[in-house]
This record gives structure tokens, sequence and C-alpha cells, in this order.
């Protein structure tokens, strides 16, 4: 009877909390719709529709040609009355979003370097205490002596700590690189960054806490043989993930996610998955049971009477459940009802997290991290004023891509409607075979009586307008480099390129700027906050004490990342100039070499330990004399030697100055010269561009038309040439006119024979 009575009193206590996890349940589900139809009625989701289609190169002329036309068995092969027009695309908004990508992912995300860092939080009194060179006094009211009978003073002391944090601070900076090594950080980021360039808007969801397996090979050893053993043991760690914006439902009445009270994430859960979950801490298996029992749901939003609606829409049983999980502010008393820990914190409601399947909770816990913030973070490519969401690429370029399609289509159309001549056929015309087309070497017969055939049979060319067309193109090319700030010569093009290299490099910089912005904003949104909560989870949970500290996250997507890029070509152009003694004198060309290597990614210089061992051996393979030679004037034959290599050494660098300082004279002579040649074309450019003003000017005094007028200097200039060839021997030297010399000529005699 006392275990009938155990067993009832344990269904009543299922039955009492299963019905205080479904009160609940009700309340937070209407959070739900609340955020489902916020996110409808805000227009993002037709937006992503919209540069989803943009992005691959679809509209409405040639949506029937997709390949989901064929899982029907019918083809996209319609009837339509209306005349055939092309439905081609020319879709540059693909590669201008693949540059983007590749050239922020780059920036930002480098695979030899981080984009953070860890910094101690400044103490005042430590700070202060560097300076301080009194005596420091230990607990006992007593100076701190020194091995070498000297004290300790406040200053060491202040050192020592900072010294002791920094220890710490790089330990933690290794503890946070290594967890986000395992969860492949780098690779997540790079999915969202693809998310923002295509959507306007990535997410990234983090730390998580994942079970992981660790591996590793044991000896054992019975004292004659050692085997090794494969050993493995559950951990768990903090993981990072990218979330689809599809996926995400926020709350709909905040403009910062920080500041928002309430998230939802929405997945899919197959019933084998879930069916797992039975049994497991934390997780309700009554009502897991439950939902196994029912039909899949789906959550759909529709429009009702002039307002958006939400529903669910049952599916058959056996495919995939929708899991939707709530992160945001939960009432204590349901929390605690429901088996939650709330000593340790304060207030009437907590940051929870509530898991749902068929909006049946499964599963309740308090935020894994004691700060309460929430696990999300977003990040826009261009963000819209009071709104979660941003803009991406293919948004900004929308209407110029459509101008390019639209032109582009038209090119076609007029090529094909002027590759051949229309045919005019009157009366009385027919073909000789009696095949109405047409071909070559076709005979055509009139019947009747007809004076002109060709009154009766002619034919019209459309005139071709690619060249007015094309420039359209360039047109609305030229309009989209304005304005995503991606110029052609990013996506290797040659575009539009400046003459010089100065110029290339300001429009560079000038394009860099909205990169920047982006960059510092990724640093804001997504590098500070996320990895600000790998520290507070690292401090809350990590039971190593050796790397626990007060820390902030420096982010240096900005500061290091992007300004190295632009170090790189300086530290180039300024290598030429190495050995000048000036330049040699003020500047660590050691150091600058191997920043520029290490900025390319080249890992060919020797470590730091390397290159002082191999100084210390060239400075003792210098030193060393032959014990065979005797004698001081055999040292002084050496330390001649030697002063003379110096000497030719030095000589060496003297004469390689100036053959750099040489061929930098020969090089402006050079850029001297082709300007001057650039200039003189420019001239004749403008020579010309007047000499046909000229022509137009005369041609509207005179009334006579600009052929005419080219045709009469043409004339003109062929009779100057003409008379110049006249005027020129064999040898190319001008004749001498025939004159008459003095005098008369004898009788039957003349002067020119």
């Amino acid at each position: 009877m006392e275990d009938q009575y155990e067993v009832e009193t344990e269904d009543t206590e299922n039955e009492s909390l299963m019905r205080k996890a479904e009160a609940l349940a009700e309340s937070l589900l209407k959070k739900r719709n609340e955020a489902i139809e916020g996110r409808a009625a805000s227009g993002v989701e037709r937006r992503w529709r919209e540069d989803e289609d943009v992005f691959n190169g679809m509209d409405g002329s040639n949506q029937s040609s997709r390949m989901i036309d064929y899982a029907t068995g019918e083809a996209y092969a319609k009837t339509n009355s209306s005349p055939k027009r092309s439905i081609v695309i020319v879709n540059v908004v693909r590669g201008k979003c693949e540059t983007a990508e590749g050239r922020f992912s780059d920036i930002q995300l480098p695979v030899d370097d981080r984009n953070w860092g860890l910094r101690i939080t400044p103490v005042p009194e430590l700070v202060k205490g560097l300076n301080n060179t009194s005596p420091a006094i230990n607990k006992d009211r007593q100076e701190i002596p020194k091995p070498d009978g000297s004290m300790v003073t406040i200053a060491d002391v202040a050192k020592k700590e900072i010294e002791e944090a920094k220890t710490k601070m790089e330990a933690m900076e290794t503890e946070i690189d290594d967890q986000l090594t395992e969860c492949n950080f780098n690779a997540e980021n790079r999915k969202c960054v693809q998310d923002a360039v295509r959507r306007g808007t990535g997410i990234l969801k983090g730390p998580l806490v994942v079970k992981r397996l660790q591996k590793a090979w044991a000896a054992q050893s019975d004292g004659e043989n050692t085997v090794y053993t494969l050993k493995t043991s559950e951990q768990f760690k903090p993981a990072s993930k990218r979330i689809n914006p599809w996926n995400i439902f926020p709350d709909p009445n905040c403009e910062d996610i920080k500041r928002a009270s309430y998230i939802w994430e929405t997945d899919f859960i197959l019933p084998r998955e879930l069916r797992d979950l039975i049994g497991i801490e934390g997780y309700f298996s009554e009502q897991i049971e439950k939902v196994l029992d029912e039909e899949p749901k789906r959550t759909v939003v529709i429009q009702s009477k002039g307002h958006l609606e939400v529903q669910s829409d049952r599916i058959n049983k056996g495919a995939a459940y929708e899991k939707w999980e709530y992160h945001g502010d939960v009432n204590r008393d349901d929390l605690e009802s429901l088996g939650c820990n709330c000593d340790e914190f304060k207030g009437t409601s907590l940051s929870a997290c509530v898991v749902f399947v068929n909006d049946r909770p499964i599963k309740v816990m308090l935020n894994i991290l004691d700060t309460g913030d929430l696990p999300y973070d977003f990040f826009q490519w261009t963000d819209v004023a009071g709104s979660l969401w941003g803009i991406g690429l293919p948004r900004m370029m929308i209407w110029q891509q459509a101008i390019i399609t639209a032109a582009w289509r038209a090119m076609m159309d007029n090529a094909g409607d002027s590759s051949g001549a229309n045919i005019v056929l009157g009366y009385g015309i027919e073909p000789d075979d009696g095949k109405w087309e047409l071909t070559g070497k076709k005979i055509w017969r009139a019947l009747g009586e007809i004076d002109d055939v060709r009154t009766a049979f002619a034919q019209f060319q459309v005139e071709n307008n690619q060249i007015e067309l094309q420039n359209i193109i360039k047109l609305a090319l030229q309009f989209i480099d304005m304005e995503t700030s991606l110029p052609m010569l990013f996506q290797g093009e040659k575009g539009e390129l400046p003459e010089t290299l100065g110029a290339t490099n300001i429009m560079v910089d000038a394009n860099n700027i909205a990169l920047r912005g982006r960059v510092k904003r990724w640093d804001d949104q997504i590098t500070r906050p996320h990895l600000t909560r790998y520290y507070h989870w690292n401090m809350q949970y990590n039971e190593k004490s050796d790397i626990k500290g007060d820390y902030n996250v420096d982010a240096r997507g900005t500061s290091v990342l992007l300004v190295k890029d632009q170090q790189v070509k300086i530290l180039t152009e300024l290598l030429p100039v190495r050995n000048d003694p000036q330049f040699k004198a003020i500047i660590n060309w050691e150091k600058a070499i191997k920043q520029m290597f290490t900025a390319q990614r080249l890992d060919v210089l020797y470590s730091d330990e390397e290159i002082k061992a191999n100084q210390q051996k060239s400075e003792e393979e210098a030193q060393v004399v032959d014990p065979g030679l005797q004698g001081a004037s055999d040292i002084a034959t050496i330390r001649a030697e030697s002063e003379m290599q110096i000497l030719e050494a030095k000589q060496a660098q003297e004469n390689e100055a100036l053959r750099m300082k040489a061929e930098m004279e020969i090089a402006e002579i050079r850029h001297k010269a082709e300007q001057a040649e650039k200039d003189r074309q420019h001239e004749i450019a403008l020579k010309q561009m007047d000499y046909q003003m000229k022509i137009m000017e005369l041609s509207e005094k005179t009334g006579i038309s600009l052929e005419q007028i080219k045709s009469d200097l043409a004339r003109d200039a062929a009779k100057l040439n003409l008379q110049e060839r006249l005027s020129l021997n064999k040898a190319g030297e001008a004749i001498k006119p025939p004159v008459e010399p003095k005098g008369r000529a004898p009788e039957g005699e003349s002067f020119v024979k």
C-alpha cells in the first residue's frame, strides 16, 4: 500500500508540474505570436525573398525556368500569346556579393592571426605604485628585504602583480582561442558574413554548451610490456553557431538586440532525436511522450480581416517537428515551480531558456550565464534606422541590376530584329518552289501584269542600337560602383583604372572608408560582446584558476588587421631606399622586413632566438684566429685585412646608394617624359576637338553640310600632298625651280635641255 501511495503521489506531482509548465507555455506562446507577426509586418521577409531572387538572377520573366518545375513532371513549356522577348540576365549582383564576402572575411578573419585580444583592466593603485619607491610593508607591518640586502619597494610589488596578471591574461587568451578553434569559430563567422552581405543581417549565437568526446591514448604497463589503449571522456565546452535569419524572431519593440526583452529561435527536430531526449536530466519526459503521440505542427502566418494572424497547421505523422527556443525573462515563481534553483538570484523575473515542441514545453532552465545576457549577436551590413534588420548588397544594387537587365534584353531583342531584313510582298508575288521561306538563290515569280516588281517586293532593315544600349549598361555599372563602394578593381577587372599609382592608392583608400566602417561595426556588434560572454563563461565554469582575472575584450579588426594591409604597401615602397644612409639611421629595417613578411603570411624568417644565435656564431667566427699564425705581424695583417674589408663594404654601400639615387633620377626623368607625352597627346586631342568645332561653326555659317566641308578639305589636302610629292626628288630633297640665266641663249639653242 505504501508503494502504491508513493507512486500515486509521484504521479500527482508530475501532473501538477505539467500543468504549471503548460500554464507557463500559454503565456510565452503569446510572445511568440507577437514576435512572428512583428517580423512579418516589418516587410523584411519580402525584402529577403526579393534579394534572394536578385542574387540568383531571377525575376518575373524567368521564374518559370526554375528546376522545381521539373519535380512536378511539367517543364516550363508554357504557351504565351504575347510577343517573344529576351529573358537573359547578366548577373552583376552575385560577383559583387562574393567579392565583398571574400574581401571582408580576408581582413576580419585571418587564418594566422586573431582579430581580438584581452586587456587587463587598469587598477589605479597599481598604476600609481609603479612610480612609488617607498619600501613595501608586509602583513606584519615589516619591510621586505631583497637577496642583495636592499628593501622591496611598492613599485616592485606593483610591477610583479602586473606581470602575474599578464601571465594569467595570456593563459585566458589561449584557453578561449582553443575553445573557438574546436567549434570552427572562423567558419561560422564566414557564414555570418555571407548572410550579412546577401540578406543584410548576420546572426551569431554563443556560447552554447556542447558535449564533446575527448579521445586520448594512454600507456599501460605491467613492468615488462607496455600497451596503449584508447580512452574517451565527455567534456562540456562552449561553442558558437551561425543562425539563419529566417529562424530568428526577436522582440518587435526593440531597436538593439542588447535591449531586447526576449528572442525566439526555431529549428526542426526528428522524431528519433526527440525520442533520445527521454530520460535525460532537465527534459520533461512526459511532455516528450505526448508530443510523439501527436502529429507535427507547422506555424504559418496568414492575413485575416486586414491583419496578420499566426496559425498552426498539422502535417503527416513521422515528419520532423518544429522546435522553438525562448530566451528571455521568465517569472521567478514559475521557474521555481518547475524545479529551477533561483536562490542565488534576486528579482521577480530571471533570464531563462524554454524549449517547445508542438507548443509543449519540454525543457526549462536558467540562463547559463549569471550575467543574463541573450546569446545572440546581430551584424548589419548597412543598418536601417529603427530596425534590427539591415540591408545587404543585393538591395543596394536591385535597381541598377534591373536597368542592366532591361538594357541587355533590349540589346538582344534589337540584335535579333536587326539581324535580318523585313520582307514586304505585294499581291501577285509567290515563290517558284512553293515554299514561303527566305533562302539564298531563290526564285520568285510575279503573277499577272506588274510594271515594276520593286513596288510589290521590298525589304527593310531595322536599325541596330547596340552602342546606345551599351552606354546605358556602362552607366549602370558606374552607379553600382558608387553605391556599393566596391569598384570593379577589387573584382580583378581593370575598369576605370587611374593613370598613376598615386591616384590608384587614393581610390583604394577612399573605397576602404566604407569597409573600415563595417569592420568597426563587426568589432562592436560581434567580436566584443560575443567574446565577452566567453570570458564570463570561463570565469563562471572553467576549473583552471590560473587563467582568471579582471580583463576586457580588445577588438582589433580596425586597429590591426585593416591597417596592416596599408602598412605592407608602404613598407614595400620603402624597401628600395633601405641602403640610403639617412634612412638607415632612422629606420629599423630588420623589424620592418619582419613585419612585412608577417603581414604577407610568409613564415620564412628565423625566430628571435635563431637570429641571436646566428649573430653570435658570426661574431665567433670573425674572432677565431688560426693557432698556426704566430707573431704580431700576422695579427696585424689580419687586422689590416679586416679593416680593408670593412672599408670595401662601406664603399660598396656608398656606391649602392649612388646607384639607387641615379636610378631614381632616371625614373623621375622617364616619368616626366611620359607625362610630357601624355600632355602632348592631350593637346592633340584638344586641337582635334577644336578642329571639329570650327568645322561645325563653318557649316552653320555657310549652310554647307559637314560632309561637303570634310570632302573639300580632304580634296585640298590631297592636292597639297600631291604638290609636296612632286616638289621632291628621289632623295627626298626639294627640287630647285628652273630659272633663266642672265643673257640670251645662242641661236637655235635653249638653256634648259
